[in-house]
């Protein structure tokens, strides 16, 4: 007999047995992405099969935020939910932006030490702490392809926007209330679709507006991340069954040849194919799949994803000649490039985010259940950061 969700996660004393490899998984793949397109090797991405990449990795991530959290979010006061967040996501990100503009930066710019310290682009940079979102330094990049010193934090507000929407649910108790929950969610796509299928009924910034909030790349990210907590509200009837998982993975291989690049910024896609996204992520999430050993050591996927871009660049501007030879050029980069960024994610895990880890342990589940030195999976049920991610 199929068991549900719940049952499975119920199994395991809620925690999914397969959510470190789908986060280390989901990483791993988005610094793959990110190594073709910071190599002018956009169209061939954009243009091929491979686009299927852009449009679910960060989606996915983003389900899987939603899940995770839901629970959290209906154990805690907002207060703690809140610190609970900010917590894991701040310090690391903080981290690494002073190592991008003090470190990194002044390294690698081709401008005086004087004016890179001067330079209001330097000072802005440290705005990404707080989700105002800066890509450049002075200098820093100048002749690569892309002079954004880390593109992958353009979810970062998105992000933080889906943490304001889970405030929302909590407050008013919808996070609580499956059916309300599923109507809010529902509304939030059929919005979207009048904003994409009749624009003549918003006036000019208007219409500027919601594009921006329902059609555009980082909406689909919104949808992703309340699906997500959707299924976790439904997870006592959800199906924990291969043959869904196979219908699942058959409308994303349809999708893959059917629909193209544009899609990302379409709506009426979005409620089978981010469904079916949704559904994978829980399904492998809740499934047993092996892992080295070395992955259970610590969660490094965040860190893996804070820092491959500038990492990438790094190699990308120290060797261009190797990294921007056609397509090869990117899979090179992606061999170098992946173990750099992985290193400095295990220093930042065991440095910064599992000591964090134990400021958090009055507020999380799992830390209370099996201690801050099993880090790793202490960080989740409830807590997952999504890259995030670029692309």
């Amino acid at each position: 007999m199929t068991k549900s969700f719940g049952e499975v996660l119920d199994k395991y004393k809620g925690i999914g047995p397969g959510f470190d490899f789908l986060r280390i998984g989901l990483a791993f793949s988005i610094v793959l992405t990110h190594s073709f397109l910071l190599t002018r090797n956009d169209a061939f991405i954009r243009g091929s099969i491979f686009w299927f990449a852009e449009y679910a990795l960060v989606p996915m991530f983003f389900a899987l935020s939603g899940f995770l959290i839901a629970g959290s979010a209906q154990r805690l006061s907002l207060r703690n939910f809140l610190i609970n967040r900010g917590l894991r996501i701040v310090p690391a990100l903080a981290v690494d932006i002073v190592v991008c503009s003090l470190i990194i930066g002044p390294i690698i710019t081709v401008v005086y030490h004087s004016e890179y310290f001067t330079d209001p682009r330097f000072f802005k940079y440290f705005l990404n702490i707080v989700g105002w979102i800066h890509y450049e330094l002075p200098g820093v990049f100048r002749d690569n392809p892309s002079q954004r010193v880390n593109g992958a934090l353009w979810t970062v507000p998105w992000e933080i926007f889906c943490y304001i929407i889970m405030s929302f649910l909590m407050v008013t108790a919808i996070v609580k209330t499956r059916y309300k929950l599923l109507a809010v969610t529902i509304g939030y796509i059929f919005i979207g679709l009048i904003v994409q299928k009749m624009p003549y009924l918003f006036p000019g910034s208007i219409k500027t507006f919601a594009r921006f909030l329902f059609m555009s790349r980082g909406s689909q990210l919104i949808t992703a991340f309340m699906m997500g907590i959707v299924v976790f509200q439904f997870k006592a009837i959800i199906p924990h069954s291969r043959l869904l998982f196979a219908a699942a993975c058959a409308i994303c291989v349809v999708a893959v040849f059917a629909l193209d690049s544009r899609s990302i910024e379409s709506v009426i896609n979005r409620p089978i194919l981010i469904t079916a996204l949704v559904y994978i992520t829980v399904f492998v999430g809740l499934s047993e799949v092996p892992i080295p050993a070395f992955f259970r050591k610590g969660d490094y996927s965040y860190g893996v994803y804070l820092y491959h871009d500038p990492f990438l660049q790094i190699w990308i501007s120290s060797f261009p000649t190797v990294f921007l030879y056609p397509k090869y050029g990117a899979l090179a980069l992606y061999l170098v490039g992946l173990p750099s960024a992985l290193a400095v994610a295990v220093l930042s895990w065991h440095f910064i985010e599992k000591p964090i880890l134990g400021l958090r342990k009055k507020f999380s589940f799992i830390a209370q259940v099996r201690g801050v030195d099993e880090g790793h999976q202490a960080r989740h049920k409830s807590d997952v950061r999504p890259l995030a991610v670029k692309s």
